[in-house]
């Protein structure tokens, strides 16, 4: 491997901006190619950012011959892509949730064990400012043993054309999409989940998927876990709290900050300023660092994979639709 990483970068829409955008500000990295089966949009992104363009992902890995490459497809793509690229030894940084069924997201995992390549899945939320802070403050033991944890992403988004509302292309909706996240941030601050139990549905906008989802669930350390997500939910709904022996953190304001603390029995609250970053600058940074060898993966094809477990075991509980009450 040279100096410099050559990047590729396959599915153009989306979330595609953001890769493109840090594999253009990192150090040491070319933004070789992108490849879309959109042949329209492949050129005219192309001819934006100065790259070459395909409308074939292979003939892509052909041509250029990528050192680290960007997934930002549908879940129901991310298998066939990933195994092939770390066949041939390409790095892979694979957008979220790693496939749509749990064969995929196996296999892929797998493949990340049996090949010399880095398989990244790109749960960015481990890098969000206030997510660290609140890290820093667990590891520095304030909560003393957590107790309950609550993490709700919901507003109003028109979803009815996005692939999120096929239930083929993206393996599940509200609960598949941000619900993942939030499972994602609780093993990364306090470790995998145990058991969960789940309600999710379609109750607003013409889907296959869940619009509106409520999952809760008690992690490997006892804590007990509530998730609330929706794409059908009038008004912003983000919150964040854990609740522990000593006290309680919570987050007021997810995207600056600051965490606050209320020590038990005090009634105050404390601030703690989060450093200001941009939590894609810090994923691409983890990932290229480790396709480097400076660095060991955040996010992993392991952590995703625990994420999958979780989210299928809750569509599964929510399908049983629990104990009836007559």
């Amino acid at each position: 491997m040279s100096d410099t990483l050559k990047a590729g970068v396959i599915g153009l829409g989306g979330i595609s901006a953001q890769h493109i955008s840090n594999y253009r500000k990192a150090e040491g990295v070319e933004l070789a190619a992108g490849a879309d089966i959109d042949k329209a949009a492949a050129d005219a992104t192309a001819a934006k950012y100065g790259f070459k363009g395909f409308d074939d992902w292979r003939k892509m890995l052909d041509e250029v011959e990528p050192d680290v490459v960007s997934i930002c497809t549908p879940p129901f793509l991310h298998r066939e892509m990933a195994v092939e690229c770390l066949r041939r030894g390409i790095h892979v940084m694979c957008e979220k949730p790693i496939a749509s069924t749990m064969e995929d997201a196996e296999a892929m995992a797998a493949a990340a064990g049996e090949h010399d390549a880095q398989l990244m899945v790109a749960y960015c939320h481990r890098w969000h400012p206030t997510i660290k802070k609140v890290k820093q403050l667990l590891d520095a033991d304030v909560l003393g043993k957590p107790l309950f944890y609550r993490c709700a992403f919901a507003g109003w988004v028109e979803f009815a054309d996005n692939h999120r509302a096929s239930k083929m292309q993206a393996g599940g909706g509200a609960l598949m999409d941000n619900g993942s996240h939030a499972t994602d941030i609780y093993q990364f601050l306090m470790g995998k989940v145990s058991n969960v139990s789940c309600r999710a549905g379609t109750l607003l906008q013409s889907m296959e998927t869940d619009d509106v989802a409520v999952m809760i669930f008690e992690g490997e350390n006892g804590c007990f876990g509530e998730v609330l997500v929706g794409y059908s939910l009038p008004g912003d709904h983000t919150e964040f709290k854990i609740v522990g022996e000593k006290g309680v953190i919570k987050i007021e304001d997810y995207f600056s900050g600051p965490v606050l603390f209320q020590p038990k029995g005090t009634g105050e609250w404390l601030a703690h300023e989060v450093t200001p970053g941009d939590r894609f600058e810090g994923e691409f940074g983890n990932f290229l660092a480790a396709v480097r060898g400076e660095a060991e993966l955040l996010s992993t094809a392991e952590t995703a994979l625990h994420v999958h477990k979780v989210i299928a075991a809750a569509y599964a509980d929510a399908q049983a639709k629990g104990q009836s009450v007559e």
